[in-house]
C-alpha cells in the first residue's frame, strides 16, 4: 500500500510541475509544426549532410576568427575570443561593454551535429520558458531561428551559412534590424572553404 501511494505522489508531484497551458496568438505566416513522417524525411537528408560534414577536418576556434566581421551596426569590434581545447566556435564583441553585440561562428563540420540541430530545432519549432518567444522565419532564403528576450531587451538570430556554418548575432534590437546587420559580403570568404 505504501508503495502505491508513493507512486501516486510522484505522478501528482510531476503533473504539478508541469506549465499550465497558455494561450498563444497564432503568427498567420507561421507554417504548422512538422509532422512525424516529415520529421523523418528531414532527419533523412540531415544525416546524409552529416555524413559528408564528417569527411571535412574542423576549423579550429583560432582559424574561424579571421572570418569575424569587422564591425557590426557600424560598431567596431572590441574583443574576440577563440574557444580553446578544440573548440570550433569564435565569437567577437562589438560596441560597447554595456550594449554590446555578439557576433559568434561555428564550424558544423567534423563530428559535431551543429547542422543537424539547428534543423531539427527549425523544425520542431519549440517554444521559449516564460517571457521568451522563438521565431521560426526564412529570411533571404536561409531558414532563421531568432531568440527574444524583451524582459531584458537581448535578442539573438542564427543561421546555417554554407550548409556547414552556424552564425550567430545577439544585441538588444529586434531580429529584423540584426538580421539586416549581417554582413553577407564578408560571409563571402567562407565560400572558398569546403
Amino acid at each position: 500500500m505504501k508503495t502505491n501511494v508513493f507512486y501516486l505522489l510522484i505522478i501528482l508531484f510531476l503533473g504539478a510541475c508541469q506549465d499550465s497551458p497558455k494561450t498563444e496568438k497564432k503568427d498567420a505566416e507561421e507554417p504548422p509544426v512538422t509532422s512525424a513522417v516529415e520529421m523523418d524525411k528531414t532527419n533523412e537528408s540531415s544525416k546524409e549532410a552529416q555524413k559528408a560534414l564528417k569527411k571535412i577536418t574542423p576549423l579550429s576556434s583560432e582559424e574561424l576568427l579571421p572570418y569575424l566581421p569587422k564591425m557590426v551596426n557600424g560598431h567596431k569590434m572590441a574583443n574576440q575570443y577563440a574557444y580553446p581545447g578544440g573548440g570550433q566556435m569564435a565569437t567577437g564583441g562589438y560596441g560597447p561593454a554595456d550594449n554590446q553585440y555578439n557576433f559568434s561562428i561555428e564550424d558544423g563540420a567534423g563530428t559535431k551535429a551543429i547542422v543537424k540541430n539547428f534543423a531539427v530545432s527549425y523544425k520542431m519549432r519549440h517554444k521559449g520558458p516564460q517571457d521568451t518567444e522563438y521565431i521560426f522565419l526564412e529570411r533571404d532564403s536561409y531558414e532563421t531561428i531568432a531568440f527574444l528576450q524583451p524582459k531584458i531587451s537581448r535578442n539573438q538570430i542564427s543561421f546555417i551559412y554554407n550548409n556547414r556554418f552556424r552564425l550567430s548575432l545577439e544585441g538588444p534590437d529586434k531580429a529584423d534590424d540584426l538580421w539586416s546587420y549581417i554582413d553577407f559580403e564578408n560571409l563571402k570568404k567562407l565560400d572558398q572553404l569546403k
